[in-house]
């Protein structure tokens, strides 16, 4: 629910908002810019814009597919923007009045509402209070998991849920400047793309109509996988070995339980370049994996008097209980956790994701140019 106490339920509700809205003109806005801010006017790059008269945009402003609040990845000066294509592809919300026709073949006029996440793998925090607060009460926002999700009401009166996915188009106009510019810049093309990944959700209604249906592109969360690789793990086999043994030994003997013993530990193995950044107490590490093995290699070589050997089975010893394991079944947990330990601190487990998506026929009269 936006500011006003009222939801925009209907593309009529949102035709009616934009009218109503006194367009926003002054040194820094124009005529032809038409800023018309959904709520308080200090929050004006939170607006209504018309693309035609059958299409608005609710806009959350500083973003991918705003041509007045740019996202900060805009050239300034050259009077480059986002084209009206752009716009309607990228904007967090779209209302559409669509005539088309029924199973008896009569003309109807259908309301489209498509809703967008954010562009990149990272979280999109504005993006998301705003579809909070901009959504039509039919429709809500949620986040679990890390995931974003739509929720509505359908044709049959019951809720339905589903993915929301980012997206990695930034539209063409920005991505063509991003490869002429020939710099730093280049590589935010590279992880972009030119054509529109079309990773929103489209839903649809007959105008009178309160309940929606999915149509378009309907998506699944993407399946995390991961998987060790087995032939490089074989070749490290003798140094894990003379490493697992010696932790055996030692295990219920260094003060792991320490805190401060641990943390000067974790910082042997930051001065040594074992991990990335400086860690603190029992936190994580974000290991290096080449020197890791270095030093796997070193301890099997003899090398267990070297600062970062004793380090690095400080750093493992401290996720665990061996000191309290008193069974078989123990002594095997603990072998589990030592090699995900070694998986892990060796970079030996590759992660991907897999997104799958099914469509059907449904496309907007707009997003076709007509």
């Amino acid at each position: 629910m936006d500011i006003h106490g009222e939801s925009l339920n209907t593309f009529e509700q949102v035709e009616a908002r934009y009218n109503s809205i006194k367009p926003m003109i002054s040194k820094n806005h124009t005529k032809e810019q038409d800023i018309r801010p959904l709520g308080e006017r200090r929050k004006k790059h939170e607006r209504i814009k018309k693309l035609s008269d059958s299409c608005y945009a609710l806009m959350d402003g500083y973003n991918y597919g705003d041509d007045v609040f740019k996202t900060w990845k805009f050239p300034d000066g050259l009077g480059i923007a986002h084209t009206l294509k752009e716009i309607y592809a990228l904007a967090p919300i779209t209302w559409e009045r669509v005539i088309g026709s029924n199973a008896e073949g009569e003309s109807v006029t259908n309301e489209v509402l498509k809703i967008r996440n954010g562009t990149g793998d990272q979280a999109h925090y504005a993006r998301y209070k705003f579809l909070e607060n901009y959504l039509p009460w039919q429709v809500s926002f949620s986040v679990a998991s890390g995931k974003q999700f739509i929720s509505f009401w359908n044709t049959k009166n019951t809720r339905s849920k589903a993915f929301l996915p980012k997206s990695d188009y930034a539209g063409e106009t920005l991505w063509d400047y991003w490869v002429e510019a020939k710099d730093w810049k280049n590589s935010l093309a590279s992880r972009h793309t030119r054509e529109d990944d079309e990773h929103y959700i489209m839903l649809v209604r007959q105008e009178g109509e309160q309940r929606f249906s999915h149509t378009g592109k309907q998506f699944t969360p993407p399946k995390r996988r991961s998987k060790v690789d087995v032939e490089a793990k074989a070749e490290l086999k003798p140094w894990i070995d003379n490493f697992w043994d010696w932790a055996c030994a030692l295990g219920t003997v260094l003060p792991t339980d320490d805190f401060d013993y641990v943390h000067r530990q974790k910082q042997i193995l930051y001065a040594h370049y074992v991990v990335y950044t400086k860690p603190y107490g029992y936190g994580a590490c974000d290991y290096n994996g080449q020197e890791v093995k270095r030093v796997l290699k070193s301890v099997s070589e003899g090398g267990s008097e070297s600062p970062e050997g004793l380090a690095l089975l400080v750093c493992f010893l401290s996720e665990t209980e061996i000191k309290q394991a008193t069974s078989p079944e123990d002594l095997k947990t603990f072998r589990t956790k030592f090699n995900q330990f070694i998986n892990r601190s060796c970079g030996l487990v590759d992660k991907w994701e897999e997104p799958t998506m099914q469509s059907n026929n449904f496309s907007s009269t707009y997003n076709k140019g007509k």
